[in-house]
């Protein structure tokens, strides 16, 4: 009892009461488990944000400037074919490009386009939603250009004045 009496006698001495310990104890561990609560919500979002942050974005602008690039080089091949074309005749042409784009395959269409004087092109470069369109003006008779993959990355553009394949 005289320990238990002299520590009392201390506490009362020093302006601290048992119920202050009690309430700061409270207090901190409450601290710790908004703090706890807060971090741990931060890591979830992190977690979850990252895959996109660091694989899925920085994969898709490359994929579209990949997409870009090529349509831009076809479309130059487009223009140097219409330059050479012949009033009558076919022009084929070959053109590099990738086999795939960020590790993933993807389309090259030549297509008629729907305008107001039914004349027109399309060249679509993409994966599904064409990330690249060229529109091809001037064309009189669909369909006189057609673009196949031959193998190997290699890429024809067949043109034809008469539209007539």
């Amino acid at each position: 009892m005289t320990k238990l009496s002299s520590c009392r006698r201390n506490c009362e001495r020093h302006g601290r009461r048992d119920r202050f310990d009690r309430e700061e104890a409270v207090s901190s561990a409450v601290e710790y488990v908004i703090v706890t609560g807060v971090m741990l919500i931060l890591l979830v979002f992190t977690v979850i944000l990252a895959n996109y942050i660091f694989i899925e974005g920085p994969s898709d602008t490359l994929k579209h400037n990949s997409y870009l690039d090529t349509g831009e080089r076809l479309s130059a091949r487009i223009v140097d074919m219409h330059m050479l074309a012949p009033e009558s005749g076919r022009i084929v042409m070959r053109v590099d490009v990738p086999r795939e784009i960020a590790g993933n395959g993807y389309d090259i269409r030549v297509s008629p386009a729907i305008d107001d004087s039914g004349t027109g092109q399309y060249l679509a470069v993409g994966d599904g939603q064409p990330a690249y369109a060229l529109y091809v003006r001037g064309i009189e008779t669909a369909p006189a250009l057609k673009g196949n993959f031959t193998g190997n990355g290699e890429y024809t553009l067949e043109y034809d004045s008469e539209g007539v394949w």
